[in-house]
């Protein structure tokens, strides 16, 4: 892509356009080339990555003004026209992303041969880089909160820090916890990166996460789906709930408890459902007696349950 590709390109709207102009250009892009519908994803992320920075406000003026020096869009192949000896586009990228500001520690010397009006000599102070690091959570943990107090060693300086990390209440698997100003130290006096913190949430053996959603299987006789049958199911916060199966129950019938789920960490005091799919059990062993009553059954039965089957086969 060309380097004075922008932003505003990517969406196909106007530098002037509004909000909703925004977000429609968006919706029907993404629409267009979302992964899951065969698109292409590179495109995709690039065209998120423009309506990220421009339905922001904050960061859309900061684009803005990034605009005015010559900037386009950020990063490698989609990236935009380097200068030795010219401005860190990256950097100034990287800042807006982090919400430090576009120009938050930014040299402008670099727009004045090294020396900034008046004759001063400007001195550039670049933030320093991220760290990372896992923390393990039992899927109890994710569901309640935690705390965990982790130490980690700064690579430049080859010091142990410590941290309390504050896993909240409905953590998923893969999420990040951003703690600023605790990464590496900046190598020019800048401000520190910050500490990135994944959760890593372990398996539960009844209860699997789909968000906020939580979901389980609960096993059931033939009998109970036969003739219906009120059963009482876990949740996740150790309680019970009540389940009516309702006569003629087929395998695979999922029922929903609204609120019964896992505490959504994007929506405060919203939490999501827990959904309780049937798996009807056919029993491997029988007894004479049974085998006998269940061929009587057998016999009496005139329903066709292949019908469709064989109307198909005819």
């Amino acid at each position: 892509m060309a380097g004075n590709t922008t932003y505003y390109d990517i969406l196909g709207v106007k530098r002037s356009a509004s909000q909703d102009e925004i977000k429609a250009a968006f919706h029907k892009l993404a629409a267009q080339y979302h992964p899951d519908r065969g698109g292409d994803e590179a495109k995709f992320k690039e065209i998120s990555e423009a309506y990220n920075t421009l339905s922001d406000e904050k960061k859309r003026k900061e684009y803005d003004q990034l605009l005015m020096f010559g900037g386009g869009i950020p990063g490698g192949a989609r990236g935009y026209n380097v200068n030795v000896g010219g401005p860190d586009w990256q950097q100034m990228f990287t800042n807006m992303r982090n919400g430090d500001g576009a120009f938050g520690g930014f040299d402008f010397s670099q727009f004045f041969g090294g020396t900034m009006p008046g004759g001063a000599r400007a001195q550039r102070s670049s933030r320093g880089q991220d760290l990372t690091l896992a923390v393990d959570v039992t899927a109890e943990e994710a569901f309640t909160g935690a705390t965990r107090k982790v130490s980690y060693r700064v690579p430049s300086t080859g010091e142990e820090q410590t941290i309390t990390v504050k896993i909240p209440a409905g953590a998923v698997d893969g999420g990040k916890l951003r703690y600023k100003g605790r990464g590496e130290y900046s190598p020019s006096g800048g401000a520190r990166g910050d500490l990135v913190v994944t959760t890593r949430v372990a398996e539960d053996p009844i209860f699997k996460r789909d968000g906020a959603d939580v979901r389980m299987e609960l096993p059931i006789s033939v009998y109970e789906a036969a003739l219906g049958a009120q059963i009482d199911v876990p949740t996740p916060e150790h309680k019970t709930v009540r389940l009516k199966v309702p006569a003629g129950t087929q395998d695979g019938k999922t029922f929903r408890f609204k609120d019964l789920g896992a505490p959504n960490v994007k929506r405060k005091d919203a939490r999501g459902a827990l959904y309780v799919t049937v798996r009807v059990k056919v029993p491997t062993r029988l007894s004479a007696k049974e085998r006998d009553a269940l061929q009587a059954l057998a016999d009496a039965d005139k329903r066709d349950y292949r019908e469709d089957v064989e109307r198909h086969g005819a």
